[in-house]
């Protein structure tokens, strides 16, 4: 990396990514979608500004290290343990069944298993970072809705850990590799239990630190040092930042610091996305997109599908089902941490991890229609109508879901004048 022209570097496309996602927040989309296009603009595949493999690389980690300490501080565990049943099955359930297709079809059409695994895995994570802000910009962030999803994020993360550890040792599944996952897993269960204690843990900031000013700086210095320390377990540097994460999110103090560090949690989220568009490849997705546009719609409908489908063994209305699903269905930004161990233990090649980047940067670039696809189905849970009918009309039909849009209004105001 020339450190000579990283500061012009940095200056240039932050100042690009406040533009473009000013210009998306104007046009009332998600400001996640312009910091992506100021990385794909200023990457290698646009004016390659940046087009050096090295610091692309060295963006994209960092984005996505800082990316999971924020999501694992505003994850709630207390939330998690009250209603941890649903979320927990239907991430087991979503990854087993994927898994187990994934290896009948390896051996159908002669795959390399840990390639269909590898699939498996991405298709069964979201995105918590996008699907958090569908969540606020449906309204749904504190209803069951919400609290389910939210539920089903938190498991989905914690699954990350055997994923990682098993990509990471393809064909090399021995009693190490156990002993590894036995770690992880237990390592997670533990700091839930503790974490989850009736009474919270008390950090003393005050008496630590003789200014407030400091919070912040020693919050970014507690993020990184987990994740430095977790390395010497054989885990990634993400995974200890979202534990750091997980565990500041969950003490008395986490009002006050989330507080402290508000001003600059959305520049790390900028990171991450910028990251994402940094590592878009345009002269990939124009010599391929045939290929990236069926997986992207095999993948999405599948999602859909398949999650309504696990959802519906739990009792819950096929509306508001379906709803979850289709807020499921983004992929998630630990599909490029993911690829890049793939490629790392050679399961796939650059053709595979472009691949991966692209369906996984244009499922969280399409946000604004798994809004619009969400908040019809949502309006029809609403009124309580939950017939297959009626969802695949207020999906496909404008008409009826402008009828919908105006009995579940009309639903909201009978309900207000109560």
């Amino acid at each position: 990396m020339n450190s000579e022209y990283v500061f012009a570097h940095l200056t240039v496309i932050i100042l690009v990514a406040a533009i473009s996602g000013t210009l998306l927040a104007r046009l009332n989309q998600p400001v996640m979608i312009g910091y992506i296009l100021a990385g794909i603009a200023f990457g290698p595949s646009g004016f390659s500004f940046i087009s050096s493999q090295e610091q692309i690389h060295f963006y994209s980690e960092l984005g996505v290290l800082l990316l999971l300490f924020v999501i694992g501080m505003e994850l709630n565990i207390r939330s998690f343990i009250r209603m941890w049943k649903i979320p927990t099955l239907f991430t087991v359930i979503q990854v087993f069944a994927n898994a187990l297709i994934a290896i009948m079809l390896s051996a159908l059409f002669d795959l390399p298993l840990y390639v269909s695994l590898l699939t498996a895995f991405i298709i069964s994570l979201s995105s918590t970072a996008a699907i958090v802000k569908v969540l606020e910009y449906l309204g749904e962030l504190h209803t069951d809705i919400g609290h389910i999803t939210i539920g089903i994020l938190v498991a989905q993360d914690i699954a990350i850990v055997p994923m990682m550890l098993i990509i990471k040792e393809c064909g090399s599944f021995n009693s190490s590799v156990l002993v590894d996952l036995i770690i992880a897993i237990g390592l997670v269960v533990l700091m839930i239990r503790y974490l989850g204690k009736k009474d919270k843990i008390i950090i003393p900031t005050r008496h630590l630190l003789p200014s407030s000013d400091l919070t912040p700086v020693a919050t970014l210095a507690l993020c990184f040092a987990s994740a430095s320390i977790v390395v010497l377990f054989g885990l990634s540097e993400a995974y200890g930042a979202f534990l750091a994460g997980l565990f500041i999110g969950n003490t008395q103090e986490r009002q006050n610091v989330l507080n402290s560090i508000k001003p600059i949690q959305n520049v790390l989220l900028m990171a991450f996305f910028l990251s994402v568009g940094l590592m878009f490849d345009l002269r990939f997705l124009a010599e391929n997109w045939i290929v990236v546009f069926l997986v992207l719609f095999g993948v999405t409908v599948w999602k859909i599908f398949f999650n309504t489908v696990i959802l519906q063994f739990f009792s819950i209305e096929l509306a508001k089902a379906t709803s979850i699903g289709i807020v499921l269905a983004q992929l998630g930004e630990f599909s490029l941490i993911l690829a890049n161990v793939a490629v790392q233990s050679k399961i796939i090649d650059t053709y595979g991890q472009k691949l991966i980047v692209s369906v996984t940067a244009l499922s969280l670039s399409i946000s604004p229609i798994f809004i619009s696809l969400a908040n019809k189905t949502k309006e029809l849970a609403f009124v309580g109508d939950n017939s297959m009918e009626s969802i695949l009309k207020v999906l496909l039909s404008k008409r009826f879901s402008k009828n919908v849009r105006s009995l579940s209004s009309e639903y909201k105001r009978m309900k207000s004048g109560e």
